[in-house]
């Protein structure tokens, strides 16, 4: 046995023994991934027991990949998947409620009014309130920002086809621009 070879040899074990502790850090990480999911429920019900309003993050964790000594990805075949608590249970019912309330509500309502009415009945608080009411805009078109600060619940597709309308009347009329120019 040459030199060549027991390095050889060597790489070899590292790379298990790399592969072994990679996997055991990554059941250490979906172990407290799961105790945090645990953690989460159990004070989310504390928090609807005791109605104070609970701060939910939108932004999700950032996954690196792992990565050898070397420098190189880990095939697929390595990989192992990571597991990260579930917020979408959470924002989904806060879009749902955002929904309810504007389809209750007749005419357009305050941002803030909103945004304390949604943390009262789900009993998480709202972050950023412009970024959860984008989402819910994506999730329901008839929902509309009329003006800053200002939700509405559109019912009727009347109502969102009279900016068109109007736009079609005002092409049939003559701009001042075009009379100036008949003039002269």
């Amino acid at each position: 046995m040459n030199e060549r070879m027991a390095l050889k040899i060597r790489l070899e074990q590292l790379e298990g023994a790399e592969i072994r502790v990679i996997q055991e850090f990554q059941k250490e990480r979906e172990n407290i991934f799961k105790r945090l999911r645990e953690l989460d429920e159990k004070e989310g019900q504390q928090v609807k027991a005791s109605g104070k309003p609970e701060y939910v993050s939108f932004n999700a964790l950032a996954s690196v990949p792992p990565e050898t000594s070397g420098g190189e990805a880990l095939t697929n075949e390595r990989r192992v998947r990571k597991s990260r608590p579930s917020k979408r249970g959470r924002s989904g019912k806060m879009r749902e409620e955002a929904i309810q309330i504007l389809k209750n509500v007749s005419e357009p309502i305050r941002g803030a009014e909103l945004q304390r009415m949604i943390e009262e009945k789900t009993g998480y608080k709202i972050a950023n309130m412009t970024s959860f009411m984008k989402s819910v805009e994506k999730l329901d078109p008839r929902i509309r920002k009329p003006d800053r600060g200002l939700y509405e619940f559109v019912n009727d597709t009347a109502n969102t086809e009279e900016p068109h309308q109007e736009m079609e009347q005002n092409e049939h009329e003559p701009e001042e621009n075009e009379a100036v120019t008949e003039q002269k």
